[in-house]
C-alpha cells in the first residue's frame, strides 16, 4: 500500500494545496511504519512551521485517519515577507518529500498539478 502526495500550485507557482493519502507502506505489523511516519511527521511539520510563521488565518488544515491536507487561502492578502517566508518553507518540504519518495518509491505516489495547467 503506498500514501499518495499530490501537490497544487496556484499560477505564481506557489504551493496552495497539499493532500496526503493512505499509510505509505504499512503491509503488516511492524514492516514500513518508519515511512509512514517520516512523511506524517513531514507534513505536520509544515503546517505547524507555517502557522506559526504566517498565522492560522490563511490555511485550512484538515486530518482524519490516514487522510491530512493544508490549503493555503488568501494568498494575495499575505504581507511580501511572510510570501517569502512560506515560499521558503513550502520549497523545503517538497525537498524533503522528494528526498523520501527517491528512497521509497514504492511506498509514496507523487503529482504535481498546476492552475495555468502545466
Amino acid at each position: 500500500m503506498a500514501s499518495f502526495v499530490t501537490v497544487f500550485y496556484n499560477s505564481e507557482c506557489v504551493l496552495e494545496c497539499l493532500a496526503v493519502e493512505g499509510h505509505a507502506g504499512i503491509k503488516k505489523s511492524g514492516e514500513g511504519y518508519e515511512v509512514c511516519i517520516a512523511l506524517s511527521t513531514l507534513t505536520q511539520a509544515l503546517y505547524r512551521t507555517v502557522i506559526a510563521s504566517i498565522g492560522n488565518d490563511f490555511f485550512i488544515y484538515k486530518i482524519n485517519n490516514g487522510f491530512l491536507s493544508l490549503e493555503l487561502i488568501n494568498y494575495d492578502k499575505l504581507e511580501n515577507d511572510k510570501k517569502k517566508e512560506y515560499k521558503i518553507v513550502s520549497n523545503g518540504y517538497l525537498i524533503g518529500i522528494k528526498s523520501l519518495i527517491k528512497e521509497y518509491p514504492d511506498f509514496i505516489k507523487y503529482k504535481e498539478e498546476y492552475k495555468n495547467g502545466t
